[in-house]
Order: C-alpha cells, then sequence, then structure tokens
C-alpha cells in the first residue's frame, strides 16, 4: 500500500486561449495606446462641432431688420466681403429664410503670391499647394457690413484631419488605419478575456457592474471591463464604419454591396455640361428662390462659390438645417448654372452619394438627430479611455509584481543574514 499522500488537485489556470489573448490585448493595447487614444478623443470632440460652431458665431448670427429692407443679393454680399476682408476667397455660403439670420461665408486666406510675377502661386506636383486657414465670416444681409467671424471651422477642420490621418498625409492615415484595426481586434479579445468560466450569481455582478468600496485599482478594473462590455457593440460599428472610410477596397466593397459604384465621380463629370463662354449663368438669387419653393421645409441653403468660369455646376444644399458635414430634412444636388435645373446622373452614381453620406452618418452619429450625437459621443468618452485604464491595469500589476519581488529578496536576505550570524 502507498503511504504518500495525494495532492489536490490544484486549481485550474486560465485557458490557453485566453491567455494568448490576453498577451495580444496587453501588447496590442501598449503598441497603439497612444494613437487609439488621439483618434477616439478627435472623434468624441467632433461630434458636436455643429453646436461649437453656431456657440462660436455669437451674436453676429442675427441682425436687426430694417423696416422696408430687402436682402442684397449674393454676388453683391460676396463682393463686399472681398473688399471688407480682401486675403480670404470665399468657396461656399449659407443664407437663410428667416430675415434675422446674417449671411454667413466660407472662406480662406489667399495663397501667397509669387515674387517675380505677383500672382498667386499655382499648385507644385500632384498637390493643390497651401490650402489656407478656413474661417466663417457673418454678414448683415442688408447692408453687407461683416458682422463678426470665428474660426472654429479651421479647428474642427484640424481635428477631422487628426482623426483621419494625424495631420501626417497618407503616411498618417496608414497609421490610423493599422491602429483602427487593432482597436478593433482589441474589442474582440476584450470580449473574450471579459467572458467568465462559469456563469453564477457571483460572475454576473463581477461582469456587469462596478463593485462599491473598493479602492482605485480595482474600481479602474472594473472600468475598464464593465463599461468596455457595454460600449461594445457601437464601438465595434463606429470602428467599421470608420475602416470603409479609411481603406479604398472597403469603401468600393460596399459601394458594390448596396447598389452604388466605385468611380461615381469619373462617371457623373460625363453628364455635367460644358463650359460655354457665350452663355451667362443664372444669378444665384434663382438658384436660392427655386430650392426654397421645391423643398419647402428647407430653412437655410448652402451654394459653392465657383473657382473659376468654367465651372459649370454649383452645388446647393437645401434643408432645415446644414451643418459643417450634416444634412437635417433637406438634400444635395448639383445644378445647371446654366439652366437652373438639376443635373440627371445615373441611378448608381446617385446611390454612391446616399451610401457615402450614410456610413459617414453613421460613424459619427447623425443618424438620430441629437440623440445619435449625445449617445456616439459617450461611446467616444468610454472608448477614448479604454487605453487610459488598460495602461493603468497593466502599470499597477507590473508595480505590484515589482514590490512583491522586492519584499521576497529582503525576507531572503535577511535569513541568510540571521544564518551567516548564526555560523559565527
Amino acid at each position: 500500500m502507498d503511504n504518500k499522500k495525494t495532492n489536490p488537485k490544484k486549481k485550474q489556470g486560465k485557458s490557453l486561449t485566453k491567455r494568448i489573448t490576453g498577451w495580444l490585448h496587453l501588447w496590442l493595447g501598449l503598441v497603439s495606446g497612444i494613437i487609439v487614444l488621439t483618434v477616439t478623443l478627435s472623434g468624441t470632440v467632433f461630434v458636436f462641432c455643429d453646436e461649437i460652431i453656431d456657440l462660436c458665431g455669437g451674436s453676429a448670427k442675427y441682425v436687426q431688420v430694417p423696416a422696408n429692407a430687402k436682402k442684397r443679393s449674393p454676388e453683391e454680399l460676396l463682393a463686399q466681403f472681398h473688399q471688407q476682408v480682401p486675403d480670404r476667397k470665399a468657396f461656399y455660403f449659407d443664407t437663410y429664410k428667416e430675415a434675422d439670420r446674417s449671411f454667413r461665408v466660407a472662406s480662406a486666406t489667399k495663397p501667397p503670391k509669387d515674387k517675380n510675377t505677383g500672382k498667386a502661386e499655382k499648385p507644385k506636383g500632384k498637390g493643390r499647394g497651401p490650402r489656407g486657414v478656413f474661417a466663417y465670416h457673418y454678414l448683415d444681409p442688408y447692408t453687407g457690413k461683416v458682422m463678426g467671424s470665428t474660426k472654429s471651422y479651421e479647428f474642427f477642420y484640424v481635428v477631422a484631419h487628426i482623426h483621419a490621418q494625424l495631420l501626417a498625409g497618407k503616411f498618417g492615415k496608414t497609421v490610423v488605419g493599422v491602429a483602427s484595426i487593432i482597436f478593433f481586434i482589441q474589442l474582440i479579445g476584450g470580449l473574450i478575456l471579459w467572458w467568465p468560466k462559469k456563469w453564477n450569481k457571483t460572475t454576473r455582478t463581477t461582469a456587469f457592474k462596478i463593485k462599491s468600496g473598493t479602492k482605485w485599482r480595482r474600481k479602474n478594473y472594473d472600468f475598464h471591463n464593465v463599461f468596455g462590455f457595454y460600449s461594445l457593440l457601437p464601438a465595434v460599428f463606429i470602428t467599421i464604419t470608420g475602416l470603409i472610410m479609411a481603406y479604398k477596397v472597403l469603401t468600393d466593397l460596399t459601394q458594390t454591396a448596396f447598389g452604388g459604384v466605385a468611380d461615381a465621380h469619373k462617371i457623373a463629370e460625363k453628364f455635367d455640361p460644358k463650359f460655354d463662354p457665350e452663355k451667362k449663368a443664372l444669378p444665384f438669387t434663382a438658384f436660392i428662390e427655386r430650392n426654397f419653393k421645391e423643398i419647402p421645409e428647407a430653412k437655410q441653403i448652402r451654394m459653392s462659390v465657383p473657382r473659376n468660369d468654367s465651372a459649370t455646376v454649383y452645388n446647393v444644399v437645401a434643408a432645415q438645417f446644414i451643418g459643417l458635414k450634416s444634412i437635417t430634412n433637406g438634400k444635395s444636388r448639383e445644378i445647371n448654372k446654366y439652366t437652373g435645373n438639376e443635373i440627371i446622373y445615373p441611378k448608381e452614381v446617385l446611390m454612391h452619394e446616399v451610401i457615402e453620406h450614410m456610413n459617414f452618418d453613421l460613424h459619427v452619429g447623425y443618424w438620430g438627430g441629437m440623440f445619435g450625437k449625445i449617445f456616439t459621443f459617450v461611446i467616444g468618452i468610454i472608448c477614448t479611455s479604454l487605453p487610459v485604464t488598460g495602461f493603468l491595469i497593466w502599470w499597477g500589476r507590473k508595480n505590484k509584481s515589482t514590490k512583491k519581488t522586492k519584499e521576497i529578496k529582503t525576507i531572503h536576505q535577511h535569513r541568510k543574514d540571521e544564518h551567516h550570524e548564526q555560523l559565527v
């Protein structure tokens, strides 16, 4: 008979899948953490760009309506704008149905002039050259006087490009794309690590609730796990829509899957009217009056200002509200500048625009009005916090492990010293 005591079964540790997932989750997070934090934070800030831009406009958004006064034409107002702000070039304007709303001009600083010719410098290489600094100016529609301005347009342009490419062009776009793929993997890995081995009352409480009365390290751990789980599905959805915009292959695949076409812009150019120097473009007022009539719910109209006389198509947006990149209860149309009629493009070209705008709205939170924005903002805040809380978990465990190792070494040293004293 064997007199040796049988050792009790050791408590089973984490599965191989969870160990591998945990290792990947840690190191992928440490490698991409700063990029993910920057991308998610900038995207979160952008959600409320329209509200912040309107807030920055202040009292300049409204004017006193003179008695028996008539609004000046957009051509007159644009000419007065360029006289008062000669260093800027307008590229679109917003006009409103309300009599007390000011005329808003979106513009950029003009490119520097060539020292030899005195003309604006031409773009070098394949690029478009310096774009200038964007701004909104508010004009009194009855007098043409500039009432105020805001560079919040420039601020959100920069925020959007930090989000999309870290202000580093194609290289930055690649970095953001890779970081987004890693973040997607992190979300799936986080779900695997979050999933309890067995479901019972204790694991359900741990998985879905933040335990009260604990120290900050435990609260940080719970915040990372619990809020990470609650934000998982919308975070995955936002990441996927972002990847569709980042990678052309995904953009084209999405377009094809939903009835659009990849090269829509090239196809559309074939339907644009040809430039005719003998024809005269209709005045902006004709487009404005027609669009307000055809879209009764519209309170705002945005029109592009052509760069040169050879441009034959005006982009006209008529809606209840038009933001920096959003349209509420309205539509965007391409208009023949000679006839004022909407250009009829093939169905797949029109579908391309619908899919493109829908994907953007889903990504930024414009799909559900103010609720959609608030929901996306909250998810953005949680996603921004995940790299931070994850890093703190790793840092806390590392320091805790180091502290334990030092304590063990100290104990062993004391024992050696005591043993040495006994021998002496």
